[in-house]
C-alpha cells in the first residue's frame, strides 16, 4: 500500500522562500508547537488538519498545490502494512 505523508523538502523550501530559516522561526509565524514541526518536518509524523492549515497560512501556499505537499506519495514505504489475525 502506497503511504502518503508531507513533502518535507517543499516545506523547508517554502520556509525559506517566506524568510523563516529556522524551526523557531516557523512556529512564531504559524502558531503550530516546535516540536510538533520538528516531527513533521523530518517526516516522523503526518500534519493533522490544523497544522495544515495553519503552514499554509503561515507559507503562502495556494490551496491548489496544498494537497501535493500535505499527501504526496511515500515511494520509501511500499511495502503492505502488517495484517491483522482474527482469532
Amino acid at each position: 500500500m502506497l503511504q502518503r505523508t508531507a513533502d518535507t523538502n517543499a516545506i523547508k523550501k517554502l520556509m525559506i522562500d517566506n524568510g523563516l530559516n529556522t524551526i523557531k522561526d516557523l512556529s512564531e509565524a504559524s502558531g503550530v508547537d516546535r516540536n510538533t514541526l520538528g516531527e513533521v518536518l523530518r517526516g516522523a509524523i503526518q500534519p493533522s488538519a490544523v497544522v495544515m492549515e495553519k503552514l499554509i497560512y503561515a507559507l503562502d501556499i495556494p490551496l491548489s498545490s496544498a494537497g501535493m505537499i500535505f499527501f504526496s506519495n511515500n515511494l520509501h514505504n511500499t511495502q503492505e502494512p502488517a495484517r491483522e489475525v482474527s482469532a
